[in-house]
């Protein structure tokens, strides 16, 4: 396997969709992240973190892998988006199934090819750390959900949408999860260096 600094370099960077050249380059997918975009506003706290870690580290770019398709991206991608732009952090954007060889850096549990990535780096594209899927809340919400479905005996299109019904109203916490996770990480990767 490439070592990460032979994989995410500045060129490879620059190659990386923008949010919004992202979110423009989608069909009628893009509307799922539609609301997660208008719903979730940064809390002023979490804002002067994010500022405060660039001020520490410097330059700070985030390299975001995932696809169109799944809900976590659709959650997750606004959120750091969202702390991109109140740290001053460079985000790109890269489709998991075209990009391989960097989703093959951060699998997770070493074995799963789980989205979103969220992995940060200094200006240097020295590694700080990365995040991955969703909070660790909703993992264990979706673990109890599908023993329960699974129960059940429902067929697969039931299955998810029942699924869908029991998760949307818990989107809101969950991106502050999220926000308080990255922000954990990050924390961590600052008082490493």
């Amino acid at each position: 396997m490439p070592e990460m600094k032979d994989v995410i370099t500045a060129q490879r960077f620059a190659k990386g969709l923008t949010f919004h050249d992202y979110l423009n380059s989608l069909g009628e997918t893009k509307a799922r992240f539609e609301p997660h975009i208008t719903a979730f506003k940064l809390a002023d706290s979490d804002a002067a973190f994010f500022e405060e870690a660039v001020k520490k580290i410097g330059a700070i770019k985030i390299v975001a892998i995932g696809e169109d398709w799944c809900p976590d991206v659709h959650r997750g991608l606004p959120i750091v988006e969202k702390i991109a732009e109140a740290g001053g952090m460079e985000l790109r954007f890269f489709h998991r199934e075209k990009n391989l060889d960097i989703m093959n850096l951060f699998l997770k549990e070493g074995k799963f090819q789980s989205i979103p990535v969220f992995a940060f780096f200094d200006g240097n594209f020295t590694y700080l750390t990365h995040w991955t899927e969703r909070p660790a809340e909703a993992s264990r919400f979706y673990d109890l959900i599908r023993t329960e479905l699974s129960q059940q005996k429902l067929p697969e299109e039931e299955m998810r949408k029942a699924m869908r019904e029991r998760v949307a109203p818990l989107a809101d916490e969950w991106r502050k999860e999220t926000v308080k996770e990255i922000r954990a990480h990050l924390s961590d990767a600052i008082k490493k260096r």
